[in-house]
């Protein structure tokens, strides 16, 4: 008797390998963002040839390589929660590829914001926009975290677990909320305002560690009473 002979179809789990070109297209995304932001910094020009010469030439490229590593860290803050929450992500669709294109839209403007911050950040109207661009970011995270963590979508595993999407739900509207609070103060033409609206995002990793914390003594109290 003969057999007909069997297809091994390789896209047997098409929806996994959908959702894994997603998360694989996202973080060439998030490399290529944050690869722009070095190149941004271009090498400087040393007129006097001299160890003296290089370190001047250097000195002035200060706010330039602050610019590189504040967003550096904001993007990779982002992406770690987005490889995070995607790591609960069990079925994509389309609407949950526009969201994500969305927030990757925002992601690829921010060497362009931040090299403008880095040459003009003392002026309000730059700050404004560079915060805009990380509230953006934080605003369509948030946007994400809230359609996955949909119990009717059933698209993840939070979406029954309502002890870490509280926490996912937490930290990335504590994050966006202080990028509105930095654009608002920008608003305002007075030094404690300008100083603020800056020195406000070095408030975003210690809220983070205050939560994660307070998260964790929850999570710890919540085992204990099942």
């Amino acid at each position: 008797m003969n057999r007909k002979p069997s297809h091994h179809d390789i896209f047997l789990n098409r929806k996994e390998f959908q959702l894994e070109r997603m998360i694989l297209f996202s973080d060439a995304v998030f490399a290529i963002a944050i690869t722009l932001l070095v190149i941004e910094i271009k090498v400087p020009v040393i007129n006097e040839g001299t160890t003296h010469g290089v370190i001047e030439a250097l000195i002035e490229k200060i706010p330039e390589f602050f610019g590189f590593f504040l967003s550096f860290a904001v993007i990779g803050q982002f992406w770690t929660n987005h490889h995070r929450i995607f790591g609960f992500v069990t079925n994509y669709t389309t609407a949950l590829l526009w969201l994500n294109l969305n927030m990757l839209f925002w992601i690829v403007l921010i060497p362009f914001t931040s090299s403008l911050n880095s040459i003009h950040g003392d002026l309000n109207i730059v700050w404004f926009i560079y915060s805009f661009n990380m509230f953006m970011i934080g605003i369509s995270m948030f946007f994400i975290d809230l359609y996955i963590g949909n119990k009717k979508r059933n698209i993840s595993t939070i979406a029954n677990n309502p002890h870490i999407k509280k926490l996912v739900y937490k930290r990335s509207f504590l994050g966006t909320l202080f990028f509105f609070i930095a654009m608002i103060l920008c608003l305002f033409n007075n030094a404690f305002t300008t100083i603020t609206s800056r020195i406000i995002y070095f408030a975003i990793p210690i809220s983070m560690i205050i939560l994660n914390k307070k998260s964790k003594k929850v999570n710890a109290a919540h085992a204990i009473t099942e």
